[in-house]
């Protein structure tokens, strides 16, 4: 069974979405939400995945944890799922 789950869509994605900060789609893993999103909001499988990942500069983070296996990461029943910039860098 496929769970719904809220996604917080990035302000320059909000265009794809009516203006919407959040939507409500389905899916057991991140592929399958992307899936969703695509299939409620179309352009979202091309502003979010390149060569069948996610694309570069880009992260999941599933009920605030990155997902370091990215389309492949598990989203529980009633999770919230944010679509973020990569962070990198940091202290020498």
């Amino acid at each position: 069974m496929t769970a719904d789950v809220t996604v917080f869509v990035p302000i320059g994605m909000r265009p794809l979405t009516g203006g919407q900060r959040t939507v409500r789609v389905t899916g057991r893993t991140v592929r399958e939400v992307v899936v969703d999103l695509e299939r409620n909001y179309p352009g979202f499988h091309e502003s979010l995945i390149e060569q069948d990942r996610l694309r570069r500069g880009l992260t999941v983070a599933v009920n605030s944890v990155e997902q370091p296996l990215g389309l492949l990461a598990k989203v529980p029943p009633d999770a919230e799922v944010h679509i973020l910039p990569a962070m990198a860098g940091g202290a020498r």
